[in-house]
């Protein structure tokens, strides 16, 4: 936007730079203010259009400088309420002189003082030639001081003379600038300055009010509000609009609105076909355009309202997600994801790239390492950024649940189902990502229906005939070996291919011991913590396996929060720490118990098996039979972290090797005589 022009002409320089900044306090720097005084010679022909002039005996002089067009405005001027206040503290029957640089200007001061209420009848008017002031008088200047040439005066220097409100609005309403005055500052310079006129004063200060509440409910307004005349000439337009618009503050006040929205015709708007919404581009943006006319309170013309379309389409996401009473919105970005180390960093690369793409992603890492994490960033990543993310633990749902979980179901498809159905996961993911975690736990009838989605992107929801068409983004992560679960016949090989176009591999905590203490760092910072630790400390985490990854790391920042100590011993490192640096990986003592029984290929830690065997050696002892809620029960009370998921595979494992008999219905199970020699030999 061009900046207005503004020409100050003052006797003396120095009053110019006075008022220069009085005008600049109310109207910033949106305006360029030149400076001519009489007393630096430097007047010529004045270019500037609008023109204040301090010295109204000059203004034939100077109009005659001026194009024709020129606006000269000759101030009302007033003083600061700290010089009023020296004046009123004088002896109204005294004699007072009031200097200036010529009568006139001597009795144009004198009358200031008057309208400003100071009720002192014998003002004597003095200026250089007068030689009027008789000695031990009191003097009054204007900035003059210097100047006065008298015998033991009491000299008081009022200060130059202050412009007052009516000419501020008169420059404002000139330069188009009024809606920069604003209540705040009328407040203060009123509290500063004598106004002349109460009136202007009034008025200024209600149109303020006005206009501040007006601003207020158009910034509370996230939409972006321009109106435009009927000729599309911009009237006025809110600060999200110039935000959306990239346009500075009253930029486009009294421009065609084409000028700036290039990819609509607004030539072709009428007020008969005003009810207009489309996508335009502007600046590489898309954005929200809604048209309408209005004929209200005099004004004749169109209003529009404007948003990106991408906070749109977030903002109708976050609602669908409320509807469907889940926030399944992605809170992390790769920024999110803390380490320096060259694997983190070849990952965090890698997935960006596949963030890019359309392509099924599959994660695979141990548990605990941030697989999700990396999942949400990926999703944040991406085009479809704005649309649902939706998490799925496999590992969760009873087999024959999942399906409805996923797909969602008709009113009436099975006994419980809730009245008018329910949206699935896939369904609620739409225009999204859905990231189906611990996806080898998937039972073989889902796996089938889930490589279906994948290849038709259409669902069918559990008991209808409809199908529903999807737009989704899949994520899986694992933390088995897939391949190997193929070739057990565990895991459908096509849906394997399928989920693993575009493989990524999160590296293990103790692979990366250059993340660790930042990471560590990270944990601390959220709790609020100031704990140290220890150099011996430090040492052992260099060396510990770290089994649970950054999961357990998070754990143990937790648990040294609330010891409350400064500095972190050996001697308050949890047991198992210690115990794992005193003698060999438990893990690898289980793995060596497991050569024995090779022949069996469990999927899990022998020890797993172990515990469910135990509870079934203990009901058959007592001549009893156990479903799998029960073991699970006993896993919760003793710490054993299986879910019931978990429980039904290992008896399905247990059976295969007969070990243990599984029942139909509630019959609940048993061990074999197999099962009991096993936990004999290897139970503890």
């Amino acid at each position: 936007m061009e900046k207005r022009e503004l020409a100050i002409i003052t006797l003396k320089k120095d009053a110019g730079e006075v008022y220069s900044n009085q005008i600049k306090y109310f109207l910033g720097s949106n305006i360029n203010i030149n400076l001519y005084s009489f007393e630096e010679d430097n007047l010529n022909l004045l270019h500037e259009k609008l023109i204040v002039l301090s010295v109204r005996l000059k203004y034939d002089e100077i109009s005659a400088m001026c194009s024709n067009d020129t606006q000269i405005i000759i101030p009302n001027l007033t003083f600061e309420k700290s010089s009023v206040k020296k004046i009123s503290k004088l002896d109204e029957h005294k004699k007072v002189f009031v200097y200036n640089l010529s009568k006139s200007m001597a009795l144009e001061t004198i009358t200031i003082i008057h309208k400003l209420g100071i009720n002192i009848q014998n003002f004597i008017p003095s200026y250089p030639g007068a030689d009027n002031i008789l000695p031990d008088s009191i003097v009054l200047s204007p900035g003059e001081e210097i100047l006065i040439d008298c015998h033991n005066c009491k000299i008081i220097d009022l200060g130059y003379r202050i412009i007052d409100l009516g000419c501020i609005a008169d420059i404002a309403i000139h330069l188009d600038l009024k809606h920069l005055i604003r209540e705040d500052l009328l407040n203060k310079f009123i509290a500063k300055v004598v106004p002349t006129s109460y009136i202007t004063e009034k008025l200024l200060l209600s149109q303020t009010r006005l206009e501040n509440k007006f601003d207020f409910l158009l910034a509370s307004i996230d939409e972006g509000l321009v109106c435009i005349s009927e000729d599309k000439i911009v009237q006025f337009y809110s600060h999200a609009a110039r935000e959306i618009l990239d346009v500075n503050e009253n930029g486009m006040t009294g421009k065609y609105i084409g000028d700036y929205i290039k990819s609509f015709d607004f030539r072709q708007l009428k007020k008969e076909s005003a009810n207009i919404q489309k996508v335009v581009r502007v600046k590489n943006i898309d954005i929200n355009l809604d048209i309408r006319y209005a004929d209200i309170c005099g004004f004749r013309g169109f209003i529009i309202k404007l948003a990106k379309f991408y906070v749109s389409e977030k903002k109708q996401a976050k609602l669908r997600a409320q509807l469907m009473n889940s926030g399944n919105v992605s809170k992390y970005n790769f920024e999110d994801i803390v380490g320096c180390s060259e694997s983190i960093m070849e990952s965090k690369k890698i997935a960006y790239k596949m963030a890019q793409s359309n392509s099924s992603i599959l994660i695979i890492g141990e548990s605990g390492t941030g697989k999700e994490l990396f999942a949400q960033s990926i999703h944040s990543a991406s085009y479809r950024s704005e649309g649902p993310f939706v998490a799925v633990n496999c590992s969760t749902f009873q087999e024959g649940l999942l399906q409805s979980e996923l797909f969602g179901y008709d009113e009436g498809a099975f006994t419980g189902a809730k009245k008018g159905g329910k949206i699935g996961l896939f369904e609620m993911a739409n225009k999204g990502t859905i990231f189906l975690d611990e996806i080898g736990e998937m039972d073989l009838n889902s796996q089938a229906s889930l490589l279906r989605v994948i290849q038709e992107r259409q669902i069918r929801r559990v008991g209808s005939d409809k199908v529903v068409d999807l737009d989704i983004r899949i994520v899986a992560a694992t933390n088995r070996d897939l391949k190997k679960l193929v070739c057990e016949g565990k895991f459908r090989k096509d849906l394997f291919y399928r989920l693993n176009v575009l493989p990524l591999k999160v590296s293990p905590l103790r692979e990366r011991v250059d993340d660790l203490f930042l990471i560590f760092e990270s944990f601390k910072k959220n709790l609020d913590a100031n704990f140290i630790l220890s150099d011996e400390v430090v040492d052992i985490f260099k060396r510990y396996n770290w089994d649970g990854n950054i999961r357990e790391l998070s754990n143990l920042a937790e648990y040294f929060s609330y010891t409350g100590k400064d500095i972190i011993e050996v001697s308050d490192l949890p047991e198992y720490i210690l115990e794992s640096l005193e003698q060999r990986d438990p893990c690898e003592e289980i793995a060596k118990e497991e050569k024995s029984y090779d022949k069996f290929k469990f999927k899990r830690l022998i020890s797993d098996y172990i515990f469910v065997l135990s509870k079934m050696n203990q009901a058959y002892n007592l001549k009893q039979r156990i479903g799998r809620k029960k073991i699970y029960e006993y896993a919760l009370e003793e710490q054993v972290f299986l879910t019931e998921q978990q429980i039904r595979s290992i008896l399905l494992e247990l059976q295969e090797y007969e070990l243990v008999k599984v029942l139909s219905g509630r019959g609940g199970s048993i061990v074999t005589e197999k099962g009991r020699s096993f936990l004999k030999e290897h139970g503890k």
